[in-house]
């Protein structure tokens, strides 16, 4: 498969996406155009002629009905080009031996492709299904096999070498992952039937994988899943989700220049570095080639936003110590009232990454309707058990809420004095000033913002008396932070 067949089918996998939606709303006709765009870029750059007719005299202002119908003719034009055929990838060192088995499988609609170049490179741009080796020097075959074998991403790549070698040398071969090894002599019906039960085989192992070979993350199915239960979780437990979409930028280049084997490296650099913002309960997958997803669960648009370009930072590092240009786009979105499924939260996230592409690439762009609802709130906790306020700054922090901390409450008012407060989360008994007194100093100033009361203290007196003094809520000592949350999201969420 060459890069422009890549580049086709992972707009074909958007394109089929797009179609499944429901809700086709402003965000899902801004990706419609996004995907239109790129590919009239693509086809009239490449003199893809069949495809750039049809999209001259389109423009971004079109109709929503003209859009889909348009969307539609693109669609039928690349399934047409992107015929989902097998591929077999050979290496040979004397073509006309191997003449009889090319026929036979190219009449059984397998493409076959043979080459004499690179050979982890060849199997990147070509994407075989099976590979076959035929070289009568056996060094020559174990240094071919070696060099595939050590790149990960080609574990499951099914390999049958034909060589007249020894028993000895054919073991070897084995040994390094051959699943046939026949000799010059073979039957050309029998080793066609075994090439296309390995293929099937393969295929269906692939299809069925739940981990990214290369990257380690889940598969675009397996991701899927997970997403959509993730998705469902935080909706009914009323948690913050975010989705953040990640596209390489100028990979195709990098590939062109440096070779996959590099591309793929610094693709896997990349996405271990995201892994570090990631915990045990967030979802991340490659959705195809070059694209991936993070699902981040009770993590906000602004802490996801501050990460990805963290680590935008250190991809345009990790290029400049390659010596070339190595960036991502990404599109972040985080649910919202209204929304219903995780493919409404993904359109929106697909929308800002098409912005940011069109906004010239290597950039973080937020969803608007996401960041409309995401103006972070700051709490205010006041507590003189340092551990504490440790504990509870760290908590919250990461939930996305700007935190401030005070251990009593004289320093407590000066916060308030110079920053815009949403909560007050406060100990009630604290040296200098007790909760009852700072309740009663910020009621003197502000009836609006919230306080809760943490209190040791089971008795109704101290309850009563710190909410007839203007608190909101109170919580009894210990608590779980479960608990805690929930009040903090009834008062100011």
């Amino acid at each position: 498969m060459d890069y422009l067949e890549g580049v086709f089918k992972d707009i074909l996998s958007n394109i089929n996406e797009l179609m499944e939606m429901e809700n086709k709303d402003k965000s899902f006709y801004n990706v419609v155009k996004g995907v239109l765009k790129k590919v009239k870029e693509i086809s009239k750059a490449n003199g893809i002629d069949d495809i750039y007719r049809e999209l001259i005299d389109w423009e971004e202002d079109t109709e929503e009905k003209k859009l889909m119908k348009k969307l539609l003719v693109i669609r039928d034009i690349l399934n047409n080009k992107v015929a989902d055929r097998h591929r077999v990838l050979v290496f040979s060192d004397d073509d006309d031996r191997l003449k009889g088995i090319v026929n036979k499988l190219q009449n059984r609609e397998i493409d076959v492709v043979v080459s004499k170049s690179d050979v982890v490179d060849t199997i990147f741009s070509c994407d075989p299904s099976l590979v076959i080796i035929q070289n009568e020097n056996s060094l020559n075959v174990l240094t071919i096999l070696k060099s595939i074998r050590e790149e990960k991403m080609l574990e499951q790549l099914p390999v049958v070498v034909i060589s007249d070698r020894d028993y000895n040398t054919r073991l070897e071969f084995l040994k390094l992952g051959v699943v046939e090894c026949v000799g010059n002599d073979f039957d050309v019906e029998e080793l066609c039937l075994k090439i296309l039960n390995f293929i099937n085989m393969s295929s269906k192992c692939l299809k069925n994988a739940v981990y990214d070979i290369a990257t380690g993350l889940y598969t675009k199915r397996q991701g899927e899943i997970l997403a959509e239960y993730l998705y469902t979780m935080a909706k009914n437990e009323e948690e913050d989700i975010t989705l953040l979409l990640i596209d390489f930028d100028n990979m195709a280049e990098i590939n062109k220049k440096m070779g996959f084997s590099l591309g793929n490296s610094i693709i896997k650099d990349v996405i271990s570095e995201f892994k570090k913002y990631t915990t045990k309960v967030d979802v991340a997958y490659r959705i195809a080639g070059d694209e991936f997803a993070i699902v981040f669960y009770e993590r906000d648009i602004k802490w996801v936003k501050d990460a990805a370009e963290e680590v935008l930072k250190y991809s345009i590092e990790l290029g400049q110590n390659y010596g070339m240009s190595v960036s991502f786009s990404a599109g972040i979105a985080t649910r919202v009232e209204g929304d219903k499924s995780f493919q409404e939260l993904y359109i929106r996230a697909k929308d800002a990454l098409s912005r940011a592409k069109i906004e010239g690439k290597s950039r973080v762009v937020s969803d608007s309707e996401s960041f409309k609802q995401s103006r972070n709130k700051n709490i205010l906790f006041v507590d003189d058990d340092k551990i504490i306020l440790s504990i509870l700054k760290s908590r919250y922090k990461n939930k996305g809420y700007n935190v401030f901390t005070a251990l009593d409450g004289t320093e407590a008012l000066e916060i308030l004095e110079n920053n815009k407060i949403d909560l007050v989360v406060t100990d009630y008994f604290m040296k200098l000033m007790n909760g009852d007194e700072l309740i009663k100093n910020i009621r003197q100033k502000d009836k609006e913002i919230a306080i809760i009361v943490l209190t040791s203290q089971k008795n109704e007196e101290y309850i009563k008396r710190a909410l007839d003094l203007g608190a909101d809520d109170y919580i009894i000592k210990p608590f779980s932070p479960g608990e805690l949350d929930s009040r903090i999201k009834k008062l100011i969420d």
